[in-house]
């Protein structure tokens, strides 16, 4: 059997050529290999880290080789990659091992020629390793960030302008940190004194929410395969700036809500969860296989108020309701820790492209509310094009709705000055997301 570098690698190889999703290729191969916590572990930490720094890894490497990375096998590159990862930002795997394992790589994937390269260009950088410099600041601030912290150049852009240097680089950091584990609580099937009786009696560090109630951080390392309030359905998954949507929504007792965009259904369950037994959901996808998740995870949380549709939230037709969620296709710049391969996925012209989409979205939920009802419409992005510029245009067109103050439903510590729930990483400890209430009159 592979060990875990090797299968790093493998998953790494299926990244980069074949475009596959890293949490999901992970979740994959761990679970076909068997791997135990620890080696899961190990993989998880390998792969995001070397592929949320790639550009950076990349660029280091250009120091110490004759030829460009692309010029490399895919192999090869990515046990380079691997193997300065190791080297620069694990501290407990000795300099000496992140070298003879990138070696031992490159005799199973390349050949005497890649094998004595993996092993000069490595110990090449161990030797000399200040002779890599970055731009200086004065040259070009958007590549010394970009390249530092390894990002898109028109990311760093957009930041530095929305942000300013410091906050940008705050940014950054938070985006290459281990994302924070955050659960809501399900309280059809648990109590919070209880919930919090099992997480003491196994010994799982815990920190309630900051804004909502019945939302926990856990501070311990736990399988979540494993995680018996997990696989019981005691919790789901989910930020804690998630909810807030949701909260934005305010659903009450006996009404109809609309979910426009709902697989995987952690917003569906939410709303379902506090409409109780009164009231009913329905949950719109186009995805079939995405609405079967949705499914299972209603199962798992015994919520029965939710039916299930497939189609397309550009022109799905219903009688109108009394609420109406569109938690809307994006370009996800607030979830980048999450999804290392995310930011290398992301083009300046997809969000003009993600616009027109969401506003399509907007217009037609529009339609499919009652007069005096309410639309919600979020993100889990940090662009103005697909947040405050799409709620703009919508208000130009429909005059018979109103952008309502969300403080009048949130904690005023997570809505800006325009009246959007906004959140930011960098500031609030928690996912980048966007919400906006929109009362029909």
């Amino acid at each position: 059997m592979p060990n875990a570098r090797e299968i790093a690698l493998e998953i790494l190889y299926e990244i980069e050529m074949k475009s596959a999703f890293a949490n999901e290729t992970i979740e994959l191969f761990c679970k076909n290999y068997h791997l135990s916590n620890l080696d899961r572990r190990f993989v998880s930490e390998l792969v995001n880290g070397t592929t949320k720094m790639r550009r950076r890894l990349d660029y280091v490497l250009g120091f110490f080789l004759e030829k460009e990375i692309n010029d490399l096998t895919p192999w090869i590159r990515n046990i380079l990659r691997l193997g300065v990862y190791q080297i620069d930002f694990l501290d407990r795997v000795p300099e000496s091992a992140a070298v003879n394992e990138s070696v031992n790589l490159a005799k199973k994937f390349g050949h005497r020629g890649t094998v004595a390269l993996v092993n000069a260009v490595l110990r090449s950088y161990l030797r000399d390793k200040s002779k890599v410099s970055f731009p200086s600041w004065e040259e070009n601030k958007v590549e010394n960030i970009a390249l530092f912290y390894s990002f898109p150049n028109f990311l760093v852009e957009s930041w530095l302008n929305m942000f300013g240097e410091e906050e940008t680089i705050k940014l950054c950091q938070v985006f290459n940190e281990r994302p924070k584990l955050c659960f809501r609580m399900n309280s059809l099937k648990v109590e919070s004194h209880s919930l919090e009786e099992e997480f003491n009696k196994s010994k799982t560090k815990f920190k309630s929410g900051r804004f909502l109630e019945n939302f926990y951080y856990i501070e311990s390392r736990v399988d979540l395969n494993h995680f018996t309030p997990l696989v019981e359905g005691l919790v789901y998954l989910q930020d804690e700036s998630a909810g807030f949507p949701v909260t934005l929504l305010d659903p009450q007792p006996d009404e109809t809500i609309l979910d426009l965009c709902a697989a995987p259904g952690g917003k569906s369950t939410f709303i379902a969860e506090l409409l109780g037994s009164r009231g009913k959901v329905l949950a719109v996808d186009k995805n079939l296989e995405k609405i079967k998740l949705l499914r299972e995870n209603c199962r798992r949380l015994k919520v029965d108020s939710v039916s299930y549709f497939c189609g397309d939230a550009r022109n799905f037709q219903v009688r109108p309701v009394d609420r109406v969620l569109v938690d809307a296709p994006c370009s996800g710049l607030g979830v980048l820790g999450r999804n290392p391969d995310s930011r290398w996925r992301k083009q300046k012209e997809d969000l003009l492209r993600l616009q027109k989409l969401q506003l399509e979205i907007l217009f037609n939920a529009a339609n499919l509310v009652k007069k005096r009802g309410v639309l919600v419409y979020s993100t889990c992005t940090l662009t103005r094009e697909e947040n405050d510029f799409v709620i703009e245009k919508f208000l130009e067109k429909r005059r018979d709705f109103k952008l309502t103050d969300a403080s009048l439903y949130m904690d005023s510590e997570v809505v800006d000055e325009s009246g959007f729930v906004r959140t930011f990483p960098h500031i609030h400890k928690m996912d980048g997301g966007f919400a906006a209430r929109l009362d029909s009159s």
